[in-house]
């Protein structure tokens, strides 16, 4: 019989490193309408770097500023070949995945093991009756303080304008300001989130593999929508929806399905939940 306390621990725990890709897709998809494929490759190198860093013996706290860096750079290649170049955004962001798949292989090579090494979980002098749960400790408060700033920022005069950006660009253009660079703003803010959960995820689990970030967007994309069901507002149903997706996914593994049909099955997950939402479905029926 499946003990259900580790798997429901082991599922929100997952879900709530993955709900900071998810408030990063909401940010560049939903607020700024620009689809950022630099997700798969910010998550990677976000990964790479914490093994890499760990492996060298630099202490947790050092490596999470180089982390997130890497990913704020990724996005703003990303923005710069867009605002610059004027390349599609689609392009820029295959671009710039491309580019940092090189990278990550040169940092951390194909795979590598950190199991055993202090990580960032393991910084919070916790009594010995919580040390089990100390993922769920750091991750909760990392999600807290990740959608309280995007909520506060959003609430700024800057955040406003990065609102204009998906919903009134003209308005931006009419007050003289530049579209592009709150663009690039969101994009750097929203890598960011992106390189920390791919480090965070190296950390948990104790190993980096160079295939690890395949899928995250299209993880991501189905959290964010099953969230979307809930509330369409920046809030804590982006990281409940992250574990309902892990759930669906627990379940899958308890049923014996093999491993390989996992992207199949969130990818026939999105289509039936685009379906759900779509008007034509929320209209059927009636007259």
């Amino acid at each position: 019989m499946v003990n259900l306390v580790p798997l429901l621990q082991g599922i929100i725990e997952r879900g709530l490193i993955y709900s900071l890709v998810v408030i990063a897709v909401y940010l560049t998809s939903r607020i700024i309408k620009f689809d950022d494929l630099t997700v798969e490759g910010s998550f990677g190198i976000g990964g790479a770097l914490a093994a890499f860093c760990l492996l060298f013996h630099l202490h947790p706290m050092v490596a999470l500023p180089i982390i997130m860096g890497a990913g704020a750079l990724s996005g703003f290649a990303t923005g710069m070949l867009h605002a610059k170049l004027n390349i599609n955004n689609l392009i820029s962001g295959i671009v710039v995945t491309t580019g940092l798949f090189s990278i990550t292989l040169a940092i951390a090579g194909s795979n590598a093991s950190i199991i055993g090494m202090a990580t960032l979980f393991d910084l919070l002098p916790l009594p010995a009756s919580l040390v089990t749960y100390k993922f769920l400790v750091v991750l909760i408060a990392l999600n807290i303080i990740a959608v309280s700033s995007m909520r506060w920022l959003l609430n700024t005069e800057a955040g406003f304008l990065i609102q204009a950006v998906g919903d009134n660009p003209q308005m931006l253009t009419n007050l003289g300001k530049n579209i592009k660079a709150y663009k690039v703003t969101a994009l750097v803010l929203a890598n960011t989130l992106t390189a920390l959960a791919g480090g965070l995820f190296v950390q948990y689990v104790g190993y980096f593999s160079i295939w690890g970030n395949v899928g995250i967007l299209v993880s991501a994309l189905a959290g964010l929508i099953l969230a979307e069901i809930l509330s369409t507002a920046l809030d804590s149903s982006l990281i409940i929806g992250s574990i309902m997706y892990q759930a669906i996914i627990a379940m899958t593994f308890e049923l014996q399905v093999p491993q390989e049909w996992n992207k199949l099955i969130t990818a026939g997950l999105i289509v039936a939940l685009l379906i759900i939402k779509s008007p034509k479905f929320l209209t059927f029926g009636r007259k």
